[in-house]
């Protein structure tokens, strides 16, 4: 026992159980300490130098400003803090503050985003998760889990919001590039290896954090493909296929925490539904932590929804339905009075509180902070960017490279090639994906670099860029062509919490340039989450003359003056924001600059930007004349894919078709390399572009790793997690559609152009003797063991990834035709041949019947195997009686 005084502090004493020493603490705890538990804080407010946003390196003098800490944390503390981007002493000071200067001691909960690599900058950035699903090896993810989590830790912070565990069934959403793809098996095997890796053994250990998968329930399937939508899915569908995933995340693999959704379901917001927060999540799957709104989903209730009247009811809803911390809902003081108030009416039973404050507590006290609050200093600069971590990332490109299409054999090209054209937009650019850090310390390898590193000393590498991944693709106007007039560098912000830009404003700052992302964070602590304005001034002093083009991107309100006059009003509703207009620009010359903004609809995509000296398309026609191949690199960026960033076309953006058909024109052969975080359609390129790979965002050594793939030194064998739709009409174009619709449209049918699991070899896999190693009649208890030779026909060694698929011929309910229900990655060397063996379980021939409970029901099965979902090699029946 711990004494204070004649007292004994009974959480305190780690030989207790952390039941009773929850129980102890918050029977000493007041409502306002209880309330601040449950509160999320914007890290920055608490620096001098507060960063303008998240993709911004915070100055390396930035001080911790012990007025604000002792104002806000005070003697009463927090629960969390969030977008504090400051090193692992400033975590350690704050913290320290927390412990020794509160009444309870109660240490803070630091959480950041981790999704492939922590954001923060100098951390090793990871492929994104679309890119691990497709490498089909569980055991790889699990060490970017660990690698992710060992860097995250050492800076000390204890958690991570993810993975994103959404079925990616609906390609015109963003976010598609965050997930696992379109199956739930494929999406559940890697969640657990990622959530395994991600929380290790021991939660208290130094290279440990906890995950919080995200986003509960069913995100990944909104109408019309825009984020927030409503989901429109039956019972037995949501039960049969989304909801498993997040199932293994939290009962096979123990994650700790979850983050809601912000959409609704059948008309029920997630973030205020008891039956999926606290009937599945708390009573049938025991998850230990806490629900944590994702960015603004409680408000929403009140704002977006429309089912809540006012905040403190949304406030009231979202907690009686078990989500237990807002993530910058309402203001502090709003928030937490609210529910003070709730609890003195009445309206909110003060045991609702209770529970969600312990939830809290009990994250806190498995990750050990009460025992062991701080982190060694020296451990972070062992452990990020290890040398480990680097290889893991370039593995998960490697193995995460899908081969499309190879014809003619095109692929893989001699390193003796005389001339080699390297052309297009993500040529010479390496494509992270969202949620990426800031790079600092190292660049990222392109697939320019990766391509000269790679041929012989005697090729010739030309290039040339030909376009933009917009047609009219803006940069954003660089820090050292702005001031505000007064001497100092960038443009002066004034922040106003209101949408006209009215009285006081709430922040002012200095903005280095104007390009943001307010989906995923807001400018300041003080900056309500939406509903408010911006006033950026100052001047824009060019180093060079240009011809050019001037312009903003915004799906919100935005406008531009221009030495006083208004040239883009993209202001109210209506009108575009997304506008640019032709300019020329006298290098030293002073122009004044105003731009205003209000947050009125997603938050997403602000900039003030400019384009000039971009190679044209007739320059890269001029050098792929030149060559004996041009490799054309296409795709996205994070203007065209992303949170937020929604599109109702999967063609290529821009003019990146164009370009293409230009370099195909010349007559030298082609290969197109794609880097995008969602599906494309692929008419035109399929029919005339002989070479096609699919790298999706394949991480800072990804240009190395496409390299290896092009030149044969490295064998491809990623395998697609999601279809590709021949056109945006097939969208749902998923694999496992239930049985009953029809299956031509009058133009056409409604097959993908590259199915689920697709995906080539620069050698030829033979499968033979399937064997089903049971009687043809099994009980519905028993398991079924299953082989099947594969042998590698090639002159090279390679990776084959074996897929089992099960159909249930007849059904209780419509069920798909095949689904996935077991994989393996095998290496196998020219000419090797191996058995490969599969156990069907119970649980893989169960159905979910019209009463929502799973049975294995009497008839015949089959057994599927084979390369892809829509190549079954091999088929064996059997029998439940």
């Amino acid at each position: 026992m711990i004494q204070a005084g004649n007292e004994t502090l009974l959480y305190k004493d780690p030989a207790a159980s952390i039941e009773d020493r929850i129980r102890d603490l918050l029977q000493r705890m007041t409502f306002q300490e209880k309330v601040r538990q449950l509160d999320q804080y914007f890290g920055a407010s608490f620096m001098s130098a507060a960063h303008p946003h998240m993709h911004t390196v915070m100055a390396d003098d930035a001080e911790i400003r012990w007025d604000k800490i002792k104002e806000t944390i005070g003697t009463e503390g927090i629960g969390c803090i969030h977008d504090l981007y400051g090193t692992v002493e400033v975590n350690n000071a704050i913290q320290r503050y927390s412990i020794e200067q509160t009444r309870l001691g109660i240490p803070i909960l630091f959480s950041e985003e981790a999704l492939h690599g922590l954001l923060r900058p100098g951390c090793t950035v990871y492929p994104h998760a679309i890119t691990m699903a497709s490498t089909w090896n569980p055991e790889l993810v699990g060490q970017v889990g660990k690698g992710i989590a060992a860097e995250t830790r050492s800076l000390g912070i204890h958690e991570t919001f993810g993975p994103v565990l959404d079925l990616a069934r609906e390609p015109r959403w963003g976010r598609v590039e965050e997930t696992y793809g379109e199956d739930t098996h494929l999406a559940s095997r890697m969640a657990v290896a990622m959530i395994r890796g991600l929380q290790g053994d021991n939660l208290a250990s130094s290279s440990s954090i906890i995950a919080e998968p995200k986003h509960f329930a069913v995100h990944g399937i909104p109408e019309a493909g825009l984020n927030h939508s409503p989901a429109s899915i039956g019972m037995n569908d949501m039960r049969s296929y989304h909801l498993p995933v997040f199932e293994a995340a939290f009962v096979e693999a123990g994650a700790i925490n979850a983050m809601c959704s912000y959409n609704s379901i059948d008309g029920v917001p997630c973030a205020a539904d008891y039956s999926l927060l606290t009937e599945v999540l708390r009573d049938e799957w025991h998850m230990p932590g806490f629900v944590r709104s994702d960015l603004g989903a409680i408000s929403r209730l009140e704002h977006a929804h429309f089912t809540a009247s006012s905040g403190k009811e949304a406030i009231r809803q979202a907690l009686q339905a078990g989500t237990d911390m807002q993530y910058y809902d309402y203001p502090h003081d709003v928030y937490q009075g609210a529910i003070i108030e709730l609890i003195e009416s009445g309206e909110l039973d003060i045991e609702v509180v209770d529970t969600a404050v312990s939830r809290v507590l009990n994250v806190k006290f498995m990750l050990g902070l009460f025992e062991t609050p701080y982190v060694d200093p020296h451990l972070s600069r062992e452990v990020i960017r290890h040398n480990r971590h680097r290889q893991t990332a370039l593995q998960v490109a490697r193995e995460g490279i899908c081969l499309l299409q190879n014809k003619g054999q095109l692929l893989p090209l001699g390193q003796t090639t005389p001339v080699i054209a390297v052309i297009g937009p993500s040529a010479d650019h390496a494509r992270l994906g969202d949620y990426t850090p800031y790079i600092q310390g190292f660049v990222p390898t392109t697939i320019r670099q990766g391509i000269e590193k790679l041929v012989s000393p005697k090729t010739k590498v030309l290039y040339a860029k030909g376009t933009g991944i917009l047609a009219d693709e803006l940069e954003p106007i660089p820090l050292e062509c702005l001031t505000d007039g007064g001497g100092n560098p960038g443009l002066l912000a004034e922040y106003f919490n209101n949408p006209n830009l009215e009285g006081e404003p709430v922040l002012t700052r200095h903005d280095a340039s104007i390009d943001f992302n307010w989906v995923i964070t807001k400018p300041g602590e003080n900056v309500h989450t939406s509903g408010f304005s911006v006033r950026w001034t100052g001047k824009l002093i060019p180093r060079q003359t240009l011809d050019g083009y001037i312009g903003t991107v915004s799906q919100d309100s935005m406008r531009l003056w221009l030495d006083g006059q208004l040239i883009i009003d993209g202001w109210g509703q209506g009108k575009s924001a997304r506008k640019s207009v032709p300019v020329t620009f006298e290098a030293g010359k002073a122009y004044d600059v105003r731009v205003e903004y209000c947050k009125d609809t997603n938050g997403v995509e602000i900039m003030l930007g400019w384009s000039h000296t971009a190679e044209g398309i007739q320059q890269a026609v001029a050098i792929a004349s030149q060559a004996d191949v041009a490799i054309v690199a296409l795709g996205d960026n994070e203007k065209t894919c992303g949170e937020g960033v929604d599109r109702d076309s999967l063609d290529l953006p821009g003019n990146q078709l164009q370009l293409l058909k230009a370099i195909y024109d010349t007559g030298t052969p082609v290969v197109l390399v794609l880097q995008n975080g969602r599906p494309v359609t692929l008419d035109w390129e399929s029919k005339h572009i002989p070479a096609i790979i699919e790298a999706w965002y394949p991480g800072e050594l990804g240009g190395q790793a496409i390299a290896e793939v092009l030149f044969g030194d490295y064998n491809p064998a990623g395998r697609l997690p999601i279809s590709f739709p021949r056109t945006i009409g097939q969208i749902p174009v998923y694999y496992n559609r239930r049985r009953g619709g029809s299956k031509h449209y009058a133009g056409g049918d409604n097959r993908p152009l590259y199915a689920f699991g697709h995906g080539l070899s620069y050698t030829t896999f033979q499968y033979d003797n399937l064997l089903i190693h049971a009687d043809r009649m099994i009980r519905p208890g028993d398991d079924v063991s299953v082989t099947v030779d594969i042998t590698n026909c090639g002159q090279r060694d390679g990776d084959e990834v074996i897929q089992l698929y099960i159909a249930d011929v007849f059904s209780s309910v419509a069920r798909p035709e095949k689904e996935l229900k077991h994989f393996k990655r095998i290496h196998l060397k020219a000419g090797e041949k191996k058995t490969v063996s599969f156990t069907i379980t119970p649980k893989d021939l169960s159905t979910l019947g019209k009463d929502l409970r799973w049975t294995v029901e009497p008839g015949t099965f089959q057994a599927l195997v084979g390369p892809s979902s829509d190549r079954i090699a091999l088929q064996a029946d059997f029998i439940v009686v």
